[in-house]
């Protein structure tokens, strides 16, 4: 919300300042409509203060009153323009011009020269240009950080919805699988398949609880502001010891090719961990019995590449494009019975990009899929 405050900003005195500079006014305002469109307010202003343009602009009416009204007005003269009374003084002529996007009209940019009868019709259609080039920035810079708010608000929501599923679920977890395990007594074989659908169906809502809160916190962590040198080599042989376990209960063979030089990269330890446990799972995960998973990291010119090689089910070639997206699962992985939610590789991408560094794949169904992490190599 603050960055796009910023850029709403920078739009405003970018325009004010282009208009005093183009048109070699002494001074430009623009003045906006507030939400409810009933009163200006002076949002930038170049060549004069901000403080004298709220102490003599603000009483303007008249003049705004007009330009509202979709007019294009040039005073030339501060002895004889009755709405000469509302320039700022010591200022003889003005041009004002509506700032309108579309059918809306959002307020008025006005230029000010000292000397009287200074504009003229070049200057006069230069600064209409402005105008509307300047009315669509606005409107879009505003719609940016409508949107802006809007994803706060939908971040805090996932957010607090699910710290407060996390819980009942794990109690939910852990009761069911005390139950497969005979806690509770001997199962029959209906009851063994109903409760270890109720098991898969938890499995699958934990994987959304944490994927929502990975997602919720990539998206308002200031990266940024958080990074530090990470040792990549670390990282991944963490994801690796994590997920060599499930590797070995599922009898796929899980490899890690490391590199013995010190591999420093720009990121946080906790988002580059994220990563590689995502994208090593998701190969253990879709590979079956027998097949093999490969974890390579090697330097290449300025960049380090890291690559995780599977022997799985394959990628089709029509979803390789949209594999990045929030929620999006390939059809093959759908049918195979894995649980997933579709989050996993899109934060993974955030995550990668945010730390300054690309990630692609290439994959084959029915042969495999090979991910391509690069980072630049970190400097002193």
């Amino acid at each position: 919300m603050l960055e796009q405050r910023v850029e709403l900003e920078k739009i405003l005195a970018q325009i004010v300042n282009g208009a005093k500079e183009v048109i070699e006014a002494n001074a430009a305002i623009i003045c906006l409509l507030n939400e409810d469109g009933t009163q200006l307010y002076a949002a930038a202003a170049s060549g004069i203060s901000m403080g004298e343009v709220k102490q003599e602009l603000m009483p303007q009416l008249l003049l705004d009153e007009e330009t509202l009204t979709r007019k294009f007005i040039v005073l030339t003269n501060a002895n004889s323009d009755t709405l000469i009374a509302d320039l700022p003084a010591g200022y003889q002529s003005c041009l004002c011009a509506p700032l309108i996007a579309g059918e809306k009209q959002i307020g008025t940019l006005c230029a000010y020269a000292t000397e009287p009868n200074y504009f003229k019709e070049k200057k006069s259609k230069q600064l209409m240009l402005l105008a509307d080039v300047g009315a669509v920035s606005i409107v879009n810079a505003r719609e940016l950080e409508t949107l802006d708010s809007l994803r706060a608000s939908r971040d805090k929501f996932i957010r607090i919805a699910t710290h407060e599923l996390r819980s009942p679920v794990t109690i939910a977890q852990s009761l069911v699988r005390g139950v497969i395990k005979g806690y509770a007594g001997k199962l029959s074989e209906k009851q063994q398949d109903v409760f270890g659908r109720i098991n898969r169906s938890l499995d699958f809502l934990e994987n959304l609880v944490n994927d929502l809160l990975d997602l919720a916190e990539g998206q308002t962590l200031d990266i940024a502001k958080n990074k530090e040198f990470v040792l990549i080599s670390a990282s991944i042989g963490r994801a690796v010891l994590l997920i060599q376990p499930q590797a070995e209960e599922k009898g796929v063979k899980l490899s890690y090719q490391t590199n013995s030089a010190e591999l420093i990269v720009w990121g946080t330890a906790e988002g580059m961990d994220r990563v590689f446990v995502n994208i090593i799972e998701n190969a253990v995960k879709y590979t079956p019995p027998g097949g093999s998973v490969a974890v390579s990291v090697q330097v290449a010119g300025e960049e380090i590449r890291v690559e995780v090689s599977d022997t799985g089910i394959g990628i089709p070639e029509k979803s390789i494009p949209l594999i990045f997206n929030e929620f999006y699962r390939a059809p093959n992985a759908k049918e195979g019975g894995e649980i997933g939610t579709g989050l996993g590789l899109n934060i993974v991408k955030d995550l990668v990009e945010g730390f300054g560094g690309k990630i692609k794949v290439r994959s084959k169904v029915g042969e495999g899929t090979t991910f391509v992490v690069m980072f630049p190599v970190a400097g002193d």
